[in-house]
């Protein structure tokens, strides 16, 4: 007679074994076809790729992080990013996505985590010099940082050794168009021996620096780019304002009576903007999704009645107009670290969030705002008139107390290492910030 414990040990077991063959014999939900990833985070908010089949249009998609449900929707084809915010910063979160039908798990994705970005610091110390306003008003109009000891500021400076003819009168010596940092010291230049104005100074690498766009510096000597080089139609060359691009062969110069030109490294051709505005600023990222480059403009003038656009440079070079939505307020500048978030500047402070909305960001800055640029979404700096310097950190805004009455109208961002540059009444200005850990 067998044991009474090896009768129950033997039932027991053969209970399990019913068990775990009508749980093997239930559908178990899909786990391959809803993928989640995370596409981008800044201090507060996250952005989730969701990639799911086809077949799942129409049921409930439903979105939890950590252990909240945050997303109960119908899913549909444009549910191809999911936006996520009122987070904390320097914070991990746990993100699951599942997808149901009348209250059945059809699928379920891994679980993904995002970590926010921490916030960046609003401690600095910073430098101001002034260059000429001797013989004439003098001004910076853009900035360059190839790294703390190589930075070019380009415009026109006027000093007590320019604007005369030497001692024997046979050279008149001319304005100074640029100055160099060496780590050290500031050294004014007349780029291409001359003394022409210059507006645009972009820099690719320490022997790849362009001026106006036309202009090469490759570290021993200057080299002139104007194979149809594009002109306006009374012949008059034009005003150049902002330059972005991949590599010297492969740019965009912009200015004023809405011109826009692309050099290939070989030549430059117009593209056709659909404005006559003055377009202002220029700023562009490789699109992570397409792989082609996602370009947008300013237009708009300080001052003066205009028009007020935000222009998107299409991969095949055509132009398209974004919506602006405000009547009142112009676009001057703009920057962005991928599609996902823009960031405008002018008369306010703008973005346009993953659904293509401008909105009023910020209006507690009284002045206008003539440039934006960033490093990320939390370390971003807005300069303007009345010696503006302001510095966003992903959660808030501080405006740097410079005590300066002037304008600055460009600046531009390496590391810690922030350079912004303008004009006090008849001098030129320029101030270098080190932001502080």
């Amino acid at each position: 007679m067998k044991h009474p414990l090896s009768f129950f040990i033997c039932l027991f077991s053969f209970f399990i074994f019913l068990l775990s063959c009508q749980r093997s014999t239930a559908p178990l939900p899909d786990t391959k076809n809803v993928q989640l990833r995370v596409e981008d985070v800044s201090c507060t908010e996250a952005w989730l790729g969701l990639k799911a089949k086809p077949d799942y249009y129409g049921k409930t998609l439903t979105l939890f992080r950590d252990d909240s449900l945050i997303v109960n929707k119908p899913f549909t084809a444009i549910d191809t990013v999911l936006y996520v915010d009122s987070l904390q910063p320097a914070t991990s979160y746990a993100f699951t996505a599942k997808i149901l039908n009348g209250g059945k798990l059809l699928a379920t994705g891994a679980k993904v985590e995002a970590v926010t970005l921490d916030t960046t610091s609003h401690n600095f110390t910073w430098q101001t010099w002034e260059f000429g306003g001797v013989n004439g008003s003098s001004y910076f109009k853009d900035v360059a940082i190839i790294d703390e000891n190589d930075i070019w500021a380009v415009g026109e400076i006027h000093t007590k050794d320019t604007d005369h003819w030497n001692e024997d009168s046979t050279k008149w010596l001319q304005p100074y168009n640029a100055a160099h940092w060496d780590g050290e010291k500031w050294k004014l230049i007349r780029i291409a021996n001359d003394g022409y104005p210059r507006r645009i100074v972009y820099a690719f690498g320490k022997n790849d620096v362009w001026f106006d766009g036309s202009i090469k510096w490759d570290g021993v000597s200057y080299s002139v780019h104007m194979k149809n080089f594009p002109l306006m139609p009374n012949g008059d060359g034009w005003y150049r304002n902002a330059m972005w691009g991949i590599s010297s062969e492969d740019f965009y110069v912009v200015g004023d009576h809405g011109m826009i030109a692309h050099y290939n490294g070989q030549e430059w051709t117009r593209i056709e903007s659909g404005t006559n505005e003055n377009i202002q600023d220029i700023w562009g990222v490789i699109d992570k999704e397409t792989g082609k480059p996602y370009i947008l403009c300013a237009a708009s003038q300080v001052l003066v009645q205009s028009e007020k656009r935000i222009l998107n440079i299409q991969p095949d070079n055509t132009v398209q107009n974004d919506n602006w939505p405000f009547n009142d307020r112009k676009p001057y500048s703009v920057w962005f670290k991928n599609r996902k978030r823009i960031f405008a500047c002018g008369d306010g402070l703008f973005d346009r969030e993953l659904k293509g909305n401008w909105r009023l960001l910020y209006d507690e800055i009284p002045y206008f705002m003539n440039r934006i640029r960033g490093s990320d979404i939390n370390n971003i700096y807005v300069v303007g008139a009345f010696g503006l310097i302001a510095h966003y950190n992903g959660i808030n805004w501080k405006t740097l107390p410079t005590k300066l009455y002037g304008s600055y109208v460009a600046v531009d961002i390496k590391e810690n290492l922030v350079v912004t540059v303008g004009y006090e009444n008849r001098p030129a200005l320029l101030t270098m910030i080190r932001k502080q850990n």
